[in-house]
């Protein structure tokens, strides 16, 4: 509520303006005179409506109807000031973006695994959780970018550096301490990239693991091969609900034909140790091993047909860490490893050599992004948001590219995967130096 000061200089009585969309988490609350008709206005975000309302003083002494715009998802900072050098004020607003954009394509699989397939929404929101650390490794350059041109943008739009070269202050000493920044960036995406990564991919397939033993439904995709539930790969035509329709089951032999399990219908149910799941068939035919002629197969009709799909102790066992969920030091351990025992080791250098090139991209974006900002003038802003998009479009593909002829041993494992960083760290050092010097 707001307080008045009435005629008598005393204090009136709270009044509460009629903001009736206004519900909780609030923020601090500008005075402004954006008219200017002499009237001040009162404005504040609501992060969990996603608005921003404000409202104006009134010749009586109270305030009137507020009246709300929506301006996106999550917002979180509100200022007030001439940002156009029309002589009129501009109201901004910051809202959460990048991590949030790169989730919504997460979010549309986890909603499915809540609505359609029954899981629980806190091991959805556990997987949510556990997918943010990797997306950072995109979102957080890309992030720095766009800071370094709207920060020194603006500087360079409104004739500061100009003003701070007459002055007698170099330019450079602006920037050398960004560039410090930069690195001190990188190296927390170095810990990211060494700790927080692997060690959240292994809890999210692990946690995955758990879904399957409670929900093991959830892993079913009519149409698709399903190769979760080791040895065992699964096909089914139609998924209603927690009944498989039309199922076909292929257990692959090392030394003998693939055995065969056919079944118009099937259903999981849980074990009765409550500690795995087994798959339950109905009419359908079994490939069973010949005991007159060894190696050889033969059908059997089944009306009912039970197999343990997976438990805690098998699942438990076979969950080993992948490239993607190794340390460095572990990475470098296994490379060790599979050379002395006289096998290529090249997925396991890439991987080593990715993590590091890509925690080192954030001091390149941040040199790219001082080079674009410092150059900044007002009819380029269009051109700049260009440059901006196609830098972060052109990188991470390189990197794929390049993952792919070193793959095919055409490059080194070093050279693909820091070719990225070299070039776009040469052509921002370059630009920089030359944009300084003008």
């Amino acid at each position: 509520g707001l307080i008045n000061i009435d005629g008598s200089n005393a204090f009136s009585p709270i009044v509460n303006p009629a903001w009736d969309t206004y519900a909780g988490d609030p923020n601090w609350n500008p005075r402004y005179d954006i008219d200017p008709d002499g009237r001040i206005y009162i404005g504040d975000l609501n992060a969990v409506n996603q608005n921003f309302w404000q409202t104006c003083a009134q010749n009586t002494g109270s305030f009137g109807v507020a009246t709300n715009f929506a301006v996106g998802e999550r917002p979180f900072g509100l200022a007030v000031g001439d940002f156009n050098r029309d002589g009129k004020l501009d109201l901004a607003v910051a809202v959460s973006g990048l991590t949030v954009v790169a989730l919504v394509g997460n979010l549309v699989k986890l909603a499915e695994l809540v609505i359609a397939k029954g899981v629980s929404l806190f091991d959805v929101l556990r997987l949510l959780i556990y997918s943010v650390p990797y997306l950072l490794t995109f979102t957080l350059p890309i992030a720095c970018l766009i800071a370094m041109v709207m920060a020194f943008g603006r500087l360079s739009s409104d004739y500061e550096l100009i003003a701070i070269r007459a002055s007698g202050v170099a330019p450079a000493r602006l920037v050398w301490p960004i560039l410090t920044v930069g690195l001190v960036m990188s190296g927390m995406m170095l810990a990211l990239n060494d700790r927080v990564i692997p060690a959240t991919h292994l809890a999210s397939r692990r946690q995955l693991k758990a879904i399957g033993i409670k929900h093991p439904t959830a892993y079913i995709e009519a149409g698709a091969f399903i190769k979760e539930f080791e040895p065992y790969v699964l096909f089914v035509y139609h998924v209603d609900r927690q009944i498989l329709h039309n199922v076909r089951i292929y257990e692959p032999q090392p030394n003998g034909p693939t055995r065969t399990i056919l079944a118009s219908r099937g259903e999981f149910e849980p074990l009765p140790d409550k500690r795995g799941v087994r798959l339950k068939l109905y009419e359908g035919t079994v490939d069973e091993w010949n005991p007159e002629h060894p190696g050889s197969l033969y059908k059997v009709s089944f009306g009912t047909y039970t197999m343990n799909m997976i438990s805690d102790a098998e699942a438990g066992k076979r969950i080993g860490k992948k490239l993607k969920e190794m340390s460095f030091k572990e990475l470098g351990i296994e490379r060790q490893r599979l050379q002395a025992e006289g096998i290529d080791a090249l997925p396991v250098s890439l991987e080593l050599h990715r993590k590091l090139a890509f925690s080192f991209a954030t001091l390149m974006f941040v040199a790219f992004g001082l080079s674009l900002g410092l150059s900044l003038h007002h009819h380029e802003r269009l051109v700049i948001f260009v440059w901006v998009l196609g830098w972060s479009m052109a990188y991470y593909p390189a990197t794929i590219g390049l993952n792919a002829i070193a793959l095919k041993g055409w490059a080194p494992p070093w050279l693909a995967m820091w070719t990225p960083n070299f070039a776009g760290g040469a052509f921002a050092g370059l630009r920089l130096w030359h944009t300084l010097r003008r």
